[in-house]
């Protein structure tokens, strides 16, 4: 198996047994730990429906973190893989999400990684039953309650950077269905960290996606009352 996400490799951090034997049941052990265990039952709680959900991820800042990095959906190797929201997972987005986040001199224990559906939209389930099936507004739907209940657990909660703008369209559906209107969050909207976003420019001012990403968490950072 290639290594992807080779900041995380170089850094000593990647999420892949493959690679660095020992490094996903480590971690995993650890979801427990007081900043990240009250998350973690929420994870047990959902994933209680039949949904492959991610763990948070004990190396962020948890119940204590100031800016969430909040996705659509995970990824198919945080979902089925490492099974744990993080910039760590083998994959090239994780990868340029974790180039940005040292870029804009984000750290870990100001950040939590997130996905307004906690669930792989992809996922088939159980024996395929889903393939194909499954609808993103009635999977944001049913993701819109548990989107409200992690927000009330970030009590320190100061800024929301939605990665894409199908982040941006699943937050604005999901906080309106809960009734949640997000305290007083700042939510801004940047692209997605995926290749394909990632190497091209934004439309309206010619920029480098890859610039938007690393200057919206560059300005999160910034941002946080001292």
């Amino acid at each position: 198996m290639t290594i992807w996400n080779r900041h995380a490799h170089a850094h000593g951090t990647l999420l892949s047994e493959e690679h660095v034997p020992g490094s996903v049941t480590g971690r995993r052990a650890r979801r427990d730990e007081p900043h990240v265990a009250p998350l973690n039952a929420l994870v047990d709680q959902i994933a209680a429906t039949g949904e492959h959900v991610p763990l948070v991820d004990p190396d962020s800042g948890g119940t204590d973190a100031r800016v969430l990095l909040l996705g659509r959906d995970p990824r198919c190797s945080a979902a089925r893989g490492a099974r744990m929201a993080s910039a760590d997972t083998n994959d090239l987005a994780a990868q340029n999400l974790s180039v940005a986040c040292a870029d804009a001199a984000l750290e870990r224990t100001h950040r939590l990684h997130w996905n307004v559906v906690p669930w792989w939209l992809e996922d088939p389930g159980p024996d395929d039953a889903l393939l194909g099936r499954r609808s993103v507004a009635a999977e944001t739907r049913r993701a819109a309650p548990h989107l409200a209940a992690l927000l009330d657990l970030l009590t320190g909660l100061e800024h929301v950077v939605l990665l894409g703008r199908a982040a941006e369209l699943a937050w604005t559906r999901a906080t309106a269905m809960a009734g949640h209107p997000g305290r007083d969050l700042r939510a801004v909207v940047c692209p997605h960290p995926s290749p394909l976003a990632w190497n091209t420019r934004d439309r309206a001012t010619g920029r480098p996606n890859r610039e938007l990403t690393t200057a919206a968490l560059s300005g999160a950072r910034e941002s946080l009352r001292r």
